[in-house]
């Protein structure tokens, strides 16, 4: 009974929109810093490393493929812990899962600020890929009922199309605000990335103190449901 008066007042929360800004910005921050300083790769989004492991696989470059791999197993790891200790440890508490998240996350990434510079790159984006899968896993909506990614942009332009078709179309005001938040978050997203490139030409791998101070940022605006 506890359990699931839980779950629906989880759904019954209304998710400040200033939440899902700071964390899919911290998203956008990821995604270039691995791009910009860890060879190229694109950490947040599997799809990618999906593709090129089957491409690896087809020409029979086991190396690559081990390359891949890695990162894609970090991914669904990161999933598997965030609902581990979701369901084992905050009891489907929401609100408290995602303050630990906040705070590992926070810490994680002020970690890789530090690590030397002989680290693999493969190391580096597989931790980021760890890290994006618990940030997506435990941000998910925003208002009360609006779902959205929180470390990439497809499923989010996705819904952006829609609700806009909606509002200009069907002539749904409502669908039309939702709408303007769907593309305040790919603009948020793409401010994380172009901080990120200015940041690390200023301060090199230091940068991602900057997703530190995002998720900690992020603390002030996690709503407590009992409160």
């Amino acid at each position: 009974m506890g359990e699931t008066a839980a779950i629906e007042q989880a759904g019954k929360t209304k998710v400040p929109v200033r939440l899902g800004l700071t964390v899919i910005c911290a998203g956008g921050f990821m995604d270039a810093y691995s791009y910009l300083l860890h060879d190229h790769v694109f950490a947040t989004g599997q799809t990618g490393n999906i593709v090129l492991l089957c491409m690896n696989l087809a020409e029979g470059q086991w190396i690559g493929v081990a390359h891949y791999l890695v990162s894609i197993l970090a991914f669904v790891l990161g999933i598997m812990l965030s609902r581990h200790v979701l369901v084992r440890v905050h009891g489907r508490a929401t609100h408290r899962m995602q303050r630990w998240v906040a705070v590992f996350e926070a810490v994680a990434f002020a970690a890789m600020a530090v690590l030397p510079a002989w680290v693999p790159d493969l190391l580096v984006n597989s931790a980021i890929a760890f890290c994006a899968a618990v940030s997506y896993e435990n941000f998910r909506q925003f208002g009360t009922k609006s779902a959205y990614a929180s470390v990439f942009c497809t499923g989010n332009l996705r819904s952006f199309g829609e609700t806009l078709y909606d509002g200009l179309f069907e002539k749904d005001r409502h669908e039309l605000h939702r709408s303007a938040r769907y593309a305040g978050l790919v603009a948020s997203f793409c401010v994380g990335a172009v901080a990120c490139k200015f940041l690390i030409d200023a301060t090199g791998q230091l940068a991602c103190l900057a997703i530190s101070a995002l998720f900690l940022l992020s603390l002030r605006f996690i709503a407590d449901p009992e409160a």
